[in-house]
């Protein structure tokens, strides 16, 4: 099991790689909580399901004239369920690859109104989409004493149009990571991330102003507290981003979590003779 919170923060936005002027945002934010659960039917496989809820997600302006204004919206996010594969092992185990392959679902709302009047996309928990969604994993142990994991991450996820006519673009996320221990349970996480966003598009016409590519590194602390528990919390920081056109711009984020590994089958027992 997997338990996680994450604060996304923004106040500026991007025009290609540099910053701009929109003195009508103040800033941007969004409060978001999940749960994740794996169930592992082979030593192969694993299915896995995951639910998540925006405790908001929030715009505040402040407009000449009208003053300030905020737009907030609050709900489920989109359901997500899918099954991995190792394909591959190597017989010391310095070397795995494992695959997987599922779906999004479209269980948050995304068209939240407020007097009558539809929310932007911007603050809406859900896509009302479906999607298909592909990873790859895999890790090695390249020191002698194969101590030392190196994980690479590649997750895609190709969206489908929803009843609005409103198709988010392909999304695919790289992620490299490894771990130093620091002091006897507690370990240093050292993550970078490479996000890619394609067009989005409107009964079919792609929009400029909605694809990028962004660098982060995101540095974490692990505690195991034995019992199969381990807690974490992770910074999130932007080393390079580019826009299509003028968008929001991502300033930092911060996120802890919670594993918990649970022993369904029971071992069993020798019998001595």
């Amino acid at each position: 099991m997997f338990s996680f919170f994450k604060r996304n923060y923004s106040d500026k936005y991007f025009q290609g790689d540099r910053p701009v002027n929109f003195n009508y945002l103040t800033n941007d934010y969004s409060d978001y909580s999940g749960l994740s659960f794996s169930y592992g039917i082979t030593d192969k496989l694993t299915v896995q399901g995951s639910l998540g809820y925006f405790i908001n997600k929030t715009e505040n302006f402040n407009i000449p004239v009208i003053g300030q204004q905020q737009l907030f919206g609050s709900g489920f996010a989109d359901a997500e369920l899918y099954a991995k594969y190792n394909v591959f092992q190597s017989k010391n185990e310095v070397f795995s690859i494992t695959l997987s392959g599922g779906a999004k679902i479209p269980t948050g709302p995304y068209k939240l109104r407020v007097d009558n009047v539809q929310l932007t996309r911007d603050v809406q928990p859900g896509t009302g989409a479906y999607a298909g969604v592909f990873t790859f994993y895999a890790m090695v142990k390249p020191f002698k004493d194969k101590k030392k994991s190196i994980m690479f991450n590649s997750r895609t996820d190709y969206n489908g149009v929803n009843p609005q006519g409103y198709q988010y673009g392909v999304t695919n996320t790289n992620t490299l990571s490894t771990a130093f221990k620091l002091y006897k349970e507690v370990s240093f996480i050292a993550m970078f991330r490479n996000e890619n966003h394609d067009l989005d598009k409107v009964n079919k016409v792609g929009l400029f102003s909605s694809c990028s590519s962004r660098l982060f590194i995101a540095p974490g602390i692990s505690i195991n507290m034995g019992h199969d528990l381990s807690f974490s919390v992770y910074g999130d920081f932007p080393v390079y981003q580019y826009y299509g056109g003028i968008q929001l711009a991502a300033k930092y984020a911060y996120s802890i979590a919670l594993i918990k590994v649970f022993e369904l089958h029971k071992k069993e027992i020798p019998v001595s003779n």
